[in-house]
């Protein structure tokens, strides 16, 4: 089941061309709150619903109930596009999939267990599955599930 807002106030948003800009240097939050294992943005973006559910999926279907995984991001953008063969005007054209603006340095998805070596290599399968360039935060911490 794809991810989206079940009752949003606007289904039409503006677009806004600054939030996807691909050149931010910060890192903002870098420290894993939840879980030993973060999967961090390394560039700025957008991450579209069915990229979510993908991971979701893949992540479910490997790790089982070894792992607790928590997602940090969630699509609340709609993105309208156009039918093809339409003539200008006739207002805005139809939602086509939810998105999420993603800045450098966010946290998309933390994992808690106790198999590190598991869990970095299945997270580096599932990193090929976003259009992004992410990277692998470890922090040594002790979880009891």
């Amino acid at each position: 089941m794809l991810l989206f807002p079940k009752n949003p106030k606007f289904t039409k948003n503006f677009t806004s061309k600054r939030l996807f800009v691909k050149n931010s240097k910060k890192m903002t939050n870098m420290l894993n709150n939840y879980a030993n294992i973060a999967l961090i943005a390394n560039e700025s973006g957008k991450i579209t619903s069915y990229q979510i559910e993908s991971i979701k999926r893949y992540l479910k279907r490997y790790l089982k109930k070894k792992a607790i995984i928590l997602f940090r991001a969630y699509p609340n953008i709609p993105i309208t596009k156009k039918p093809n063969d339409i003539r200008r005007g006739r207002g805005k054209g139809n939602v086509i999939y939810w998105a999420n603006n993603v800045k450098k340095g966010d946290i998309l998805l933390e994992i808690r267990c106790f198999d590190n070596q598991m869990i970095r290599n299945t997270l580096n399968n599932a990193r090929i599955k976003l259009a992004l360039k992410t990277f692998i935060n470890n922090q040594e911490k002790r979880w009891i599930l």
